[in-house]
């Protein structure tokens, strides 16, 4: 069953669960485990707009919405990435090699692109994107 299919108080126990599983895992571990948890999410084509930090939802908040734009699934991987000890985080709006407007989560000097194409966290490089934007992720560490 999709975690995003089920009540708020189970995905927010799926979410700990998530958590707490890559505890101790490595960098790599994280990075893939967390996209493909969030990849699950089902993608409305507007939720959140890139210039509304402030009027981002929390981490509690974002999974008692359960409205996902690709903007909002990637502010769900760096609050999973950030409560898991991962601080090497960069969220960009950039666009791939093909055109399409794309959010990504690089992570660690970019060394991981998360919230691209499902399974592809280690397979893409960020040379094959061109940054348009880097966000300030210093708020959303502020909400957790």
């Amino acid at each position: 069953m999709n975690v995003f299919q089920l009540n708020y108080v189970s995905r927010i126990r799926q979410w700990h669960d998530l958590r707490n599983s890559l505890e101790s895992a490595d960098i790599n571990k994280k990075c893939i485990e967390i996209d493909n948890w969030w990849q699950k999410a089902p993608l409305v084509n507007h939720h959140l707009h890139i210039l509304d930090q402030t009027g981002w939802p929390g981490p509690w908040d974002l999974l008692e919405e359960n409205t996902y734009c690709t903007l909002a699934r990637a502010i769900g991987m760096c609050y999973t990435l950030l409560l898991t000890g991962v601080t090497d985080i960069e969220l960009v709006e950039a666009t791939d090699e093909t055109g399409n407007d794309v959010i990504l989560v690089l992570v660690d000097r970019a060394k991981y692109v998360l919230n691209y194409w499902p399974n592809t966290v280690v397979n893409n490089c960020s040379t094959d994107f061109t940054i348009r934007r880097r966000l300030d992720i210093s708020k959303l560490q502020q909400k957790i």
